[in-house]
Order: structure tokens, then sequence, then C-alpha cells
């Protein structure tokens, strides 16, 4: 339970303002169930801002201008944010830049920083080419090895086996390591969860056309593109299908031309980021998920009781099974996407079995009932700055 005086600082190196057009941030009002207060501080440069809900508040505290400015004088915003507001604890998901975000941090505050990875860096090079950040892979590799180093404790759910492995083999992250239950992160908001109380318990029917839902990033380490040839393929099989996508990013020009070229452009919605309540809704009236390489949109769609068919990456081939929880294909395979859709279409039975069995898993694994306990173990043993 929160107790009095117990206050958390999380950091990240993003805009506010492009944070909250993705509708799911105030899934960070999960850590009150600890601690008192919740700062977030978003060091990537923005209009000055706060926006508060409960006992969390969110501020941009970045540099106006260029990232590669606001991310120079990081530390120093950080450092003053922290001297004015004084938590106890320090949080960020930033495995690439923390070990200097937080530099004057460590120096001057004694911080204790907790480092939760939420991606596999290795993956996402292998799978887009690119790295996370911008900058050379190379250079990339050893930020990260310097924000382990950096950090007084990294900490990682047992839900991603993958990731739980990668941070075991680095010799600077794995001493450092602890594995909980889940970790915040991959909870949806308390609204998201009641939103979906409302959602289908019955996918023995589809609509025609099929309806089929993206949400997420449409950005290159997402492997998005790949959903205009997904719907295109699937018109060309016969099957009549519309693709709505819950989301955006620098891939989305790219495949509206997709669209126009491939002559799908009428068989794909583009719906922005919407708030969490409007999000529950898509879910709510969608036949088939479909995920290239997604985090929390796959929770909450098996949450929502929808049944998915997902590239087999990242935390999914960990978790997931092909043909009990999810229809699964290789990373990267689209005509193999394109048929275990139409496997989803056809089969009442199969479409009907891996998503409850998915429900079921999601519904066991991230109840909100988890999270004081999650939170408990990743900070109880960690001195007050």
């Amino acid at each position: 339970m929160s107790e009095p005086g117990r206050r958390l600082l999380l950091f990240t190196v993003s805009r506010l303002d492009e944070v909250l057009a993705k509708g799911n941030i105030w899934y960070v009002r999960h850590y009150e169930a600890y601690f008192e207060r919740v700062d977030v501080a978003y060091l990537y440069g923005d209009s000055p801002r706060e926006l508060t809900q409960g006992a969390t508040r969110l501020t941009s505290i970045g540099a106006r201008g260029r990232f590669w400015r606001s991310l120079l004088l990081a530390p120093w915003h950080l450092y003053r944010f922290a001297r004015r507001e004084h938590p106890t604890y320090y949080l960020t998901a930033d495995v690439v830049f923390s070990w200097w975000t937080a530099l004057l941090l460590r120096w001057f505050l004694g911080a204790q920083v907790v480092l939760m990875p939420v991606s596999l860096p290795e993956e996402v090079y292998r799978n887009s080419r690119r790295s996370m950040s911008g900058v050379p892979i190379w250079l990339e590799r050893l930020f990260l090895k310097l924000s382990f180093a950096a950090a007084a404790k990294i900490i990682a759910s047992k839900n991603g086996e993958a990731q739980v492995l990668w941070l075991s083999a680095e010799p600077r992250a794995a001493t450092k390591l602890q594995v909980l239950p889940a970790t915040v992160e991959e909870f949806p908001t308390r609204e998201f969860f009641v939103a979906a109380e409302s959602a289908k318990t019955d996918r023995a029917m589809v609509a025609d056309p099929v309806r089929l839902l993206y949400v997420g990033r449409l950005h290159p380490e997402k492997l998005t593109r790949g959903l205009i040839d997904l719907v295109a393929r699937l018109r060309a099989m016969g099957i009549r299908a519309v693709l709505r996508i819950a989301g955006d990013g620098p891939d989305r020009p790219a495949m509206e031309a997709d669209a126009s070229t491939r002559g799908v452009s009428d068989a794909v919605v583009w719906l922005g980021y919407l708030p969490n309540e409007q999000l529950a809704g898509e879910y709510r009236d969608a036949d088939i998920f479909v995920s290239t390489i997604t985090g929390t949109a796959l929770r909450e769609a098996g949450l929502c009781g929808l049944p998915i068919v997902a590239f087999d990456a990242d935390w999914v081939k960990q978790l997931l099974r092909h043909e009990e929880t999810a229809l699964l294909v290789p990373v990267g395979d689209i005509a193999a996407l394109a048929s275990q859709v139409a496997r989803a279409v056809n089969d009442a039975a199969l479409r009907v079995k891996v998503a409850r069995n998915f429900a079921a898993l999601a519904r066991s694994r991230w109840s909100l009932a988890h999270v004081p306990s999650s939170l408990a173990l990743a900070f109880s043993d960690l001195s007050r700055s």
C-alpha cells in the first residue's frame, strides 16, 4: 500500500505531447498502489506543460527544440526537477540513455535508479536493421552496457522470458537483475479494465466484411508496412476484410501510399491514436486482432477476448502457443500471416478456442490485484534518497 513520504520519479527521453496522443499513458497511476506521489518527467523538448490525475503528475521538462539539445541538457533539467520535488525513489524504462540522463542524480543526490527495460534491442536490430534511438547500433550497444552499469537495480517480468534470458547473459545486468511476477508496464489502465468488461465473450461469428484490428505505433521496428500487404493478400484470397488501425507514426505516409498502389485503400481505416475508453470499444467490436510486433495492445486484445494472429516475436514466442492461445507465424512472413487470418475467419472452433484460452491466460497474469505486490518487490529493498 502507499505510504506517507514515499515518492516516485519516473523519467523518460520522450515528448509528453506524443505520449499523450497514444492514449494509454495513465496506466502510470498503478504506481499509486505503492507511492504517495508519482512524478513522470519527460525529457525531450516540448512546451512547458503539467497534467495531473489523482496523485500522479506528468511534466514536460525538456529543452525546446531538437532532440539532441534536449538530451544534452537532460541531466541538468532532471537534477533541478528532483531537487525541487524531493523524490525518494527513481525509475526509468530508458535502457539507452539513462546512464547519461541520471548522471547528476547519482553524483549529487545519491539516487539509486531502478532500470526497467521494456524492449529487446537485439530483436529490434534483427527485425528492423535499425537502432531504437537513431544512433548507430554499435554505439547503442555501448550505451546499453553503460545504463546497466549505472543502474542500482534492474527489474524484468517473468512473463518476458526472452528478456530475462537477455539480461541474465549481460554481465553488467545479471548481478542486478530481479525477476518479478509482472511489471506495471504490462497492465492497462483501470479505465480500460472497466471498459473491457463489456467485451464480447463469444467469438463464434464474424462480420462481413471481417473486422481486423491493429493497435500500436506505425514504425519500422514494428514491421507495420506489411499490414497493407496482408490486406491485399486477403483480398486476393477472396476474403472480404477491413483493417482498422488505431495508432500513428512515421510509417503511416508510406502505408497510405502502399494501400493506394495495391488498390486496398477502401479496406483500411486510419483511426489515429485513441483514448482508452474509445480503444476498448474497438477491441469489443473487432473480430480478429492482428499483431506484427506489439506489447500492451496485444495484452489488451487478450483481455477483451479477441483471437490473436501474430508474428512469433519478442515476448509472444515465450508466452503464447500456436493453435492453443494464438495463431503464430515467423516474423516478417506476411503470406503466412494472411493464411492464418484466413484460418481464423473460416474455422470458428479454432477461433473461439484460441480466443478463450488467451483470455483466461491474460486475466490470470494481468489482474490489477498483482500490482501492489509487484511494486513492493521492485522497491522495498532500496534505501530512500
